[in-house]
């Protein structure tokens, strides 16, 4: 069952994966060994004149390292193929199985090219294109790079050569 395979991610958390409204900065939260973390607030003022106070999307403090993100980013999609396969969809299954392990792959591709914090904005605006898609039941876009993505991201910061 889906408490036996994940006793310490919150069952809300469970839910989000589930439903897609999971926030990609949030991912810390599925790590058993970080996950009481304290965030960074940002305050913003709206449009009205409100002043508000929300957690902060992840930053390099928050994920220090390429494995700070990928560990539980492997518990994220861990969760939601578990939802996909336990719908019964064939279909979306084998598309999250495969573009799952894609991404990871890709990720750390350009973890090894691109500067550590273009990498991570890179990643959370990926991964919020990708909620809004899986929304609408396409699994697809975890295969391949996000061009639009890449050059507003990573194209301008590559890791120093160290030869």
């Amino acid at each position: 069952s889906l408490d036996r395979s994940f006793p310490h991610v919150d069952p809300a958390l469970r839910l989000a994966i589930a439903k897609h409204e999971f926030c990609p900065g949030h991912l810390y939260k599925l790590d058993a060994i970080i996950k009481e973390k304290p965030t960074a607030k940002s305050f913003e003022i709206s449009d009205d004149g409100a002043f508000t106070q929300r957690e902060r999307d992840g930053s390099p403090k928050d994920y220090p390292s390429f494995h700070a993100l990928f560990d539980p980013l492997v518990i994220y999609f861990e969760i939601l193929q578990y939802f996909i396969i336990s719908s019964g969809n064939v279909p979306a299954s084998l598309q999250v199985n495969i573009g799952c392990a894609e991404y990871l792959c890709i990720l750390y591709q350009v973890y090894s090219r691109y500067e550590w914090s273009a990498v991570l904005q890179y990643h959370f605006m990926f991964h919020s294109r990708r909620l809004a898609e899986m929304r609408d039941r396409d699994y697809s876009g975890w295969r391949t790079m996000d061009p639009e993505l890449a050059s507003l991201y990573l194209y301008g910061s590559p890791k120093p050569n160290l030869n």
